[in-house]
């Protein structure tokens, strides 16, 4: 098997420090979420943004302790998409940006490089085919993974290129903006679902099983915090809940079980 190398997991670390960086400051201190992103939000928009980078350090220090590049690889291909997009969205919306403004040349910097690198990673060992190894996934789980990529998919697409029409459907108060750029993480944990789908084994969902739950779990928390800025006259409100926990209980077992079986490999 190929070794996760020094060079990726310094690009682990990096991204998974930035992301752990948003991720403090939007959730636990929401009111100042402009000393990491370029702008100041709202607090439940903080909370949710640093739910989302939570989940992503989750995704980059997973890949930093996996044990192989193809048990890694699922980390870079959700790095490069989310800061690739990240990258592109911002550019129909340098208008929204004060350059005078430290974290925003950082934002720019991280989401040119970032991408960049993921993709050279991908790109590199894009022809790399590694045996497979531990307990098989039932194809319920598949089944499960596949529906949620698609789900998620729909979503980020829907965002990215129909905001306006979201802008009336999503269950809280949101801009233009900031639905374009909620696209990204979506879009990327859509498309690790969807591999996940077609995975063999229960060590390879590991990361993305355990990534979205903490992000289903944060995003329920931060919802009830303020869950007086939701009207339950609406049915997005209940689709929002309601998809959120099942997500959370389902992926919480799922993390379980794929440690579990992480565990019994390393022991046999």
């Amino acid at each position: 098997m190929l070794p996760v190398s020094r060079n990726l997991k310094m690009y682990f670390g990096a991204v998974g420090l930035f992301a752990l960086w948003v991720g403090v400051w939007g959730f636990f201190v929401p009111t100042e979420v402009d000393r990491a992103i370029p702008w100041l939000v709202p607090p439940l928009h903080a909370r949710f943004i640093g739910a989302i980078y939570f989940s992503a350090t989750v995704v980059m220090f997973g890949g930093m302790l996996a044990g192989s590049y193809a048990d890694a690889k699922v980390s870079i291909l959700i790095s490069t998409i989310w800061t690739g997009m990240l990258f592109i969205i911002s550019l129909f919306y340098l208008n929204e940006f004060d350059f005078t403004h430290k974290p925003v040349w950082f934002w720019f910097g991280a989401y040119i490089v970032y991408p960049i690198i993921g993709a050279w990673f991908l790109w590199k060992h894009r022809n790399l085919q590694e045996p497979f190894y531990g307990q098989l996934l039932p194809n319920l789980v598949k089944k499960y993974f596949l529906v949620q990529g698609v789900v998620l998919i729909l979503l980020s697409l829907a965002l990215l290129f129909l905001p306006d029409v979201m802008l009336n459907l999503w269950p809280w108060k949101i801009t233009r903006l900031l639905a374009q750029i909620y696209s990204s993480p979506f879009l990327a944990y859509g498309v690790a679902s969807v591999i996940s789908s077609q995975q063999k084994t229960w060590h390879e969902i590991k990361v993305v099983a355990t990534s979205i739950f903490v992000f289903a779990i944060l995003i329920l928390i931060a919802s009830f915090i303020h869950i007086e800025l939701f009207s339950f006259e609406r049915i997005a409100s209940y689709v929002w809940f309601g998809g959120f926990l099942i997500s959370a209980n389902i992926l919480g077992l799922l993390t379980i079980k794929s440690i579990q079986n992480g565990r019994t490999n390393e022991s046999s």
